[in-house]
């Protein structure tokens, strides 16, 4: 079953179907009265794809401009997961993968990911085998998570 599209807020200038973006909010839009359907349904430092734009626009204080509202599909992450469970179509517990090694180039897949530590997510694509420094038997996935997101700083 595919997910719900979400309805959020990009500015203008983002406002077109197909459109790719990465959600960065800015700690100021937490006291916003219009975050939570702004950003608030979405996972800070995801990926999303604009599906629909609506003719509806809010003025944003803090970019002193308008924010349209559209409706948005999560697209999979990528992360940094055991090897033995890299298998397209697995649904599996999110866990990352805890590294000393901060100048690897696979780091941030292993260590920073917007996913939250047991998550239940979907690979849908294995991507590469990760060459580690540690040793360690990993893959570099697309993760897409099974549930819609829920931010805890929402009121």
């Amino acid at each position: 079953m595919e997910p719900l599209p979400r309805v959020a807020m990009v500015t203008r200038a983002q406002a077109r179907v197909g459109l790719v973006f990465r959600v960065m909010p800015n700690a100021r839009c937490l006291t916003c009265r219009l975050y939570k359907v702004c950003a608030g349904l979405l996972r800070p430092k995801g990926r999303y794809k604009i599906l629909a734009v609506r003719r509806k626009a809010h003025f944003c204080p803090l970019i002193r401009d308008y924010m349209v509202v559209v409706e948005v599909e999560e697209l999979p992450l990528l992360a940094a997961v055991e090897s033995k469970v890299a298998v397209e179509g697995v649904t599996l517990r999110y866990e990352s993968i805890s590294c000393p090694r901060d100048s690897c180039p696979y780091y941030e897949y292993c260590t920073n990911s917007p996913l939250v530590e047991g998550e239940k997510v979907k690979v849908v694509k294995v991507v590469e085998r990760i060459a580690c420094p540690a040793s360690r038997s990993l893959m570099l996935v697309e993760l897409l998570p099974v549930a819609s997101f829920k931010d805890p700083n929402s009121r």
